[in-house]
């Protein structure tokens, strides 16, 4: 069985910055280890040194002073101020980078692995969609298959069968027509949250591509706050430990957090001109020239899937005529949203654009079907060049290849380009002012003037003035 998301760019994205974030991580890990042994050897070194001045006070104390010993005595106080600053930098170590280190990597784990979980889980509906929607088609394929046989003896013994073995012929003709119209419209739904389950797998790559950004960057982070408060410490040891102090802080002086997680979007980005996903599209029995239905039966079985196609495309169409106006709405007049109403917007927008799309594939792939049946020209779609078969032992599969940049960019240009043209309308206005109505609309936007410009405007953000007020009016 074919698998529809082992070449997908988005797997492919994901997969990379996965594997950049466990090298990430193994290194965060190795660099802790470092740090380990380093506070151990700090903290055995310094119990060593305070031995040695313990030691070092004994012998003072049973030799006589003198300017000899007072010299050796202040040796002595330096012996233990250096086992003290060694113990310091051990336990600081220890507490300040080392216990905070695994504390936000087990962190870290659990959250990866919950967001390898959501993955998964919508990886597994769309493969089970794919596979409920072959399987669903071969079902329709066979019961097709048996109701045309039992259409052609129907056909054929009308001269040959008493009135009784016709009705009885044409009871069963009628229950296996209801069968087929439920296996079909089955097939077609399965086919219709096809397109949603998908887009619902993109959405969860796209949201766990980004908090494992986040993830690698509060690591990115973390090696910062360790690597400084480490220079900190060793700066404590004097003049001795300058130059590696000055070495240290010139690196991180130098280190930015967030050109570190460009290059990581851009090592994992899959070098491409433009992803394009795999959606099914659906197969009919009646479209095979090689069947054995007559051309007549074809055409007629072809025009009502034609005509739900057509119906399904007309509301699409006028969904996403809404939803410009509102987008466009949205950007000549701040007021009437923020930020999260305007991405929420153009979030319904990219799913109606997706399932205008492969409704016109679809739609486009039956028209040809059925101009070739009645000898017409093949009429002609910008999707023409992205639907491509396959063969599966006895049946042949379509799939369409539908361009689906990153959710990010999809969603800046489908604001950008309600921001960049469209009419004037009445929305870029201030309260108080008095807009002409011309045509109240049902689904909530009327249209109307003001000061000379026409245009949609939303019903809910304007008070519609009294009858007698001299024209039908409303005020902002």
């Amino acid at each position: 069985m074919r698998d529809p998301l082992t070449d997908c760019p988005y797997n492919k994205v994901y997969k990379n910055l996965k594997e950049f974030s466990q090298n990430g991580e193994n290194f965060c890990k190795q660099v802790t280890s470092v740090l380990q042994q380093r506070a151990n050897l700090e903290i055995s070194y310094a119990k060593g040194l305070q031995k040695l001045a313990s030691k070092l006070s004994k012998a003072l104390q049973n030799t006589r002073k003198s300017c000899i010993s007072s010299a050796w005595a202040w040796a002595s106080e330096g012996m233990k101020s250096t086992a003290d600053l060694h113990q310091k930098l051990g336990k600081a170590i220890e507490l300040e980078a080392i216990k905070p280190t695994y504390q936000v990597l087990n962190v870290q784990e659990k959250k990866r692995k919950s967001l390898d979980n959501e993955v998964e889980k919508t990886a597994n509906l769309v493969i089970s969609n794919w596979n409920q929607q072959i399987k669903a088609k071969k079902k329709l394929m066979v019961s097709t298959k048996k109701h045309e046989a039992l259409f052609q003896l129907v056909e054929s013994s009308k001269q040959s069968t008493t009135e009784k073995e016709r009705r009885k012929l044409l009871n069963k003709l009628t229950k296996s027509t209801e069968k087929l119209e439920k296996e079909d419209e089955n097939y077609y739904q399965k086919n219709m949250v096809g397109y949603s389950t998908r887009l619902k797998w993109e959405n969860t790559l796209e949201n766990c591509y980004q908090s494992i950004l986040e993830l690698e960057k509060e690591r990115i982070q973390l090696l910062c706050n360790n690597l400084n408060q480490y220079s900190q410490h060793i700066s404590l040891f004097g003049q001795t430990l300058t130059t590696c102090h000055t070495q240290i802080h010139c690196a991180i002086s130098k280190i930015d957090i967030e050109k570190d997680i460009q290059a990581v979007m851009e090592e994992t980005a899959i070098l491409s001109t433009e992803n394009k996903s795999e959606f099914l599209l659906t197969d009919y029995f009646e479209e095979d020239p090689n069947s054995a239905m007559d051309k007549e039966r074809r055409k007629s079985l072809i025009k009502p899937k034609l005509l739900r196609l057509q119906r399904d495309i007309e509301k699409a169409s006028k969904d996403k005529e809404g939803l410009e106006r509102m987008l466009k709405t949205y950007s000549s007049n701040s007021s009437f949203s923020d930020a999260k109403s305007q991405k929420d917007t153009a979030a319904l927008m990219d799913e109606n654009n997706l399932k205008l799309d492969l409704l016109e594939a679809n739609s486009y792939k039956l028209s040809s079907v059925l101009a070739e049946l009645e000898q017409r020209p093949q009429p002609s779609h910008p999707c023409s060049n992205s639907i491509f078969r396959w063969r599966e032992k006895e049946h042949t599969h379509s799939y369409v290849k539908i361009s689906r940049p990153f959710l990010m960019k999809r969603l800046e240009s489908i604001v950008s380009k309600a921001s960049s043209g469209g009419q004037s309308n009445p929305s870029s206005s201030t309260p108080g002012d008095i807009v002409i109505i011309h045509e109240k609309k049902e689904e909530g936007w009327w249209f109307g003037s003001l000061n000379g410009k026409k245009g949609h405007f939303p019903a809910a953000y304007v008070e519609e003035l009294p009858s007698n007020a001299g024209n039908t009016a409303t005020k902002t």
